[in-house]
């Protein structure tokens, strides 16, 4: 007996298969099905519509569970008390995969990594199979790799949602750093650390993993491995992989180096992306011969247009302090009109509310108050951030739509207007950023 949890494209796709397969099948959401998940009631599936599966998730041998389950979810705690195994599409793909895989995680990174991977190994001629259907140009394992490639290598942006529920791991592992992120949905730090470890722990001698040498805590988890270690420094030299020596970024391998051209404008994150990316490819045996015409991926520090001089930047995916410090980090004193705010909690659980995370976010509101010469502030998430900005001068909206125009007026003497909110945003809110800060440069 087959659980699969929601009626997205990717649940009843997985069910399906797994149906023709020969499995007897359950497909539960909280909400009502729609066609295609109904329609598989004629292929044997049984599809449990509005079901509550904290209460009652039935009686399983093995479960897949959304992307958007936490680790502590009470139904994932009756599922593994009744000897069920929980798993993921994301650990089906690694399980089945018939080509390398490289698989990204990281606390923050990974989805600039993942994507500069895949130009990195194309433009050196490798045949890159990755996900085109997560959302917000997320690489994550979607149905869209089902059946598996038998050809070239597989790209996965693996999250802790993903590693907590995965018992197998990538061909080359890649960890970007670590930090106190999303403790809400593991439960602890240790909970949190635990999932990234799952890219390593299922590797053997002949893969490879590659790690930030300048973040100690990344280090830890790639230690973890059996394989082949490899590294990426934007402070020093690294045995094998990728680092930076003035303004060129240098691939080493087997004692050879290959230095390329670093594309300009890249702050410190994207930097270490793509340090990561290279490194990454390394590992993966195609050793780059030039860095041209990158694309990043947007809402991440992208900045869209210009306003009397002034960067119009859209960091929408930061939903985390350390992401927002980062965007700041490199701006000049009292540069930057910040629009920050949210929501409060994230799948139900109370987000940046553990002592580890409740310092990050005061380390963030510390860079704020020094590089913002005004914060605007929207959302239940005001509330919290407003006594964390000391004196900074600070302007309370109701929603994210108002809070870029309120920016937009009082752009006088800065440098960029920055909107990096800190706490949880719809993916369709977060989507209006980048045609409302056009919208200011028109």
């Amino acid at each position: 007996m087959t659980l699969v949890e929601g009626f997205d494209a990717d649940s009843v796709a997985l069910a399906r298969l797994l149906a023709a397969e020969g499995r007897a099948v359950t497909l539960a959401g909280t909400g009502p099905a729609a066609g295609a998940a109904l329609a598989l009631r004629d292929h044997g599936v049984v599809v449990r519509e509005h079901a509550d599966l904290d209460l009652d998730p039935g009686e399983h041998d093995e479960a897949f569970v959304d992307v958007w389950t936490p680790d502590v979810a009470p139904r994932v705690a009756r599922l593994r008390a009744s000897g069920c195994r929980v798993r993921c599409l994301a650990d089906l793909v690694l399980e089945r995969a018939r080509v390398p895989t490289i698989g990204i995680t990281g606390t923050a990174g990974k989805t600039t990594t993942a994507v500069l991977v895949v130009q990195v190994l194309r433009a050196a001629g490798l045949e890159v199979h990755a996900s085109t259907t997560a959302r917000a140009g997320n690489l994550w394992p979607t149905a869209e790799l089902l059946p598996m490639p038998d050809t070239g290598v597989l790209v996965l942006e693996l999250t802790s949602s993903h590693l907590c529920f995965a018992t197998h791991s990538p061909s080359v592992a890649a960890v970007t750093c670590f930090w106190p992120d999303h403790l809400e949905l593991h439960g602890s730090l240790a909970r949190y650390r635990r999932a990234k470890e799952a890219i390593v722990r299922g590797q053997s001698a002949g893969d490879a993993v590659v790690a930030n040498e300048d973040d100690a805590a990344a280090m830890t988890i790639a230690s973890r491995s059996p394989g082949r270690r490899l590294g990426f420094s934007a402070t020093a030299e690294v045995e094998e992989g990728a680092f930076l020596r003035g303004r060129s970024l240098v691939a080493r391998v087997d004692g050879e180096e290959r230095e390329l051209m670093l594309p300009a404008d890249l702050d410190a994150p994207r930097r270490q992306a793509l340090l990561a990316a290279v490194a990454t490819a390394v590992a993966a045996g195609r050793v780059p011969t030039g860095l041209a015409g990158l694309r990043l991926p947007a809402l991440r520090a992208v900045v869209v247009g210009r306003r009397d001089g002034v960067e119009l930047v859209d960091d929408g995916m930061a939903a985390t302090p350390a992401k927002t410090a980062a965007a700041l980090r490199e701006r000049p004193d009292r540069s930057v009109v910040l629009v920050a705010g949210g929501d409060l909690t994230s799948a139900g659980l109370p987000v940046h509310a553990s002592p580890e995370e409740g310092q990050l976010l005061e380390g963030a509101c510390l860079e704020a108050q020094r590089a913002a010469r005004e914060v605007v502030l929207f959302g239940p998430a005001a509330d919290r951030l407003a006594p964390l900005l000391g004196a900074t001068p600070v302007v309370v909206v109701d929603d994210l739509a108002r809070a870029v125009a309120a920016a937009g007026q009082r752009l006088a003497g800065a440098g960029a207007l920055l909107v990096s909110p800190m706490f949880p945003v719809p993916l369709e809110t977060r989507e209006g950023i980048a045609p409302a800060l056009r919208a200011l440069a028109r």
